[in-house]
């Protein structure tokens, strides 16, 4: 299902910059336009049948995956606040009281926005042949929030056509989206089970945080991320009971509008109504999965336990190593 359905596409609205516009003429909110989820419940007929047997170790690590799965499928279908708020809340996307009280040195990035999507895509061609990752795809994708998205089960990394990159962006972004989500898909992939390179359960905040660590760790980490994800953060938590154009004010009055814009369709997007409370708060994990990968790699964590999949800092990797389940893989040298 995950190689064969873009969830992204009914995330995403189709007309975000015409939105945008509207928005900015005095709209209460975006007039945000969305792909209708059609399929919603054949997808969920298809979940039921897929149901594996949960006394098993394996069983229980699929069936806490098609939970997941089944639970997105409904709040795309839906669209409702009560919906993500019951996909937020299982995988515990809200940010901590701790969380949000961690503060951080600002600052900006100085280059220019002055390096085209088409110069990024070939890039990752040139990084993808160099790490001998040939079977990987790059596909130009016009509906998304992100500039830039990883989509493991398909191997295929969606960047935006009309987005702009700072030149720094181009060996960050390899680091991040390659040598990290692509590296851990593949690896994954080696495994006997799938889930290994789509996600475990509770993974995607040590993909994310991982990344983040990664980018410091090779030198290529944004100015200001800290504090600008730490703005995420906040903001996630102020719109659980904010409509978009006061949550907007609200963080224009600590950034730019640029970012007070990005920041809310980002935490908006998927609603029906996003002029009303309601967050999707997925974009927490990222502070979040940062703090906990950091200090797991400082408390002596082997970064190698990272890379056999898609796996996250608290399931048993040790024991799935010595019991056969996985096999280490391949780590990027700047880890080394």
């Amino acid at each position: 299902m995950l190689q064969r359905v873009a969830f992204s596409r009914y995330l995403n609205p189709l007309n975000a910059a015409e939105a945008r516009r509207n928005f900015t003429k005095g709209a209460e909110a975006p007039p945000f336009v969305y792909q209708p989820l059609d399929i919603a419940d054949e997808l969920m007929r298809e979940l039921d049948e897929m149901e594996p047997n949960r006394d098993h170790p394996a069983g229980a690590l699929i069936g806490k995956s098609i939970d997941s799965v089944r639970r997105l499928v409904h709040a795309l279908r839906e669209r409702s606040a009560e919906a993500f708020d019951t996909m937020n809340q299982a995988a515990d996307w809200y940010p901590s009281s701790d969380l949000l009280e961690k503060r951080y040195v600002g600052g900006s990035p100085t280059e220019k926005l002055n390096v085209s999507a088409e110069e990024l895509i070939e890039h990752f061609e040139v990084a993808f042949q160099a790490r001998g990752m040939t079977s990987w795809q790059i596909d130009r994708d016009s509906v998304m929030s992100a500039r830039v998205l990883v989509d493991s089960a398909k191997q295929l990394i969606r960047v935006n056509p009309n987005s702009k990159f700072r030149h720094r962006d181009l060996n960050r972004l390899v680091v991040h989206e390659i040598d990290v989500h692509a590296r851990r898909a593949i690896n994954g992939s080696q495994q006997d089970l799938l889930c290994f390179s789509t996600g475990l359960p509770g993974s995607l905040s040590t993909e994310e945080g991982l990344a983040m660590v990664a980018e410091e760790t090779s030198g290529t980490a944004s100015p200001g991320v800290l504090a600008r994800q730490a703005e995420v953060c906040r903001a996630i938590d102020e719109a659980k009971n904010l409509g978009f154009r006061e949550l907007y004010q609200r963080i224009s009055d600590r950034c730019t509008p640029g970012l007070a814009w990005g920041i809310c369709l980002r935490i908006k997007r998927g609603l029906a109504k996003p002029e009303e409370p309601g967050v999707y708060a997925k974009d927490s994990v990222y502070l979040a999965g940062r703090n906990k990968v950091h200090a797991w790699l400082s408390a002596g964590g082997d970064i190698q336990k990272l890379y056999v999949g898609k796996v996250g800092l608290e399931d048993p990797v040790d024991q799935w190593v010595d019991q056969g389940w996985v096999k280490l893989q391949p780590v990027p040298k700047f880890w080394l």
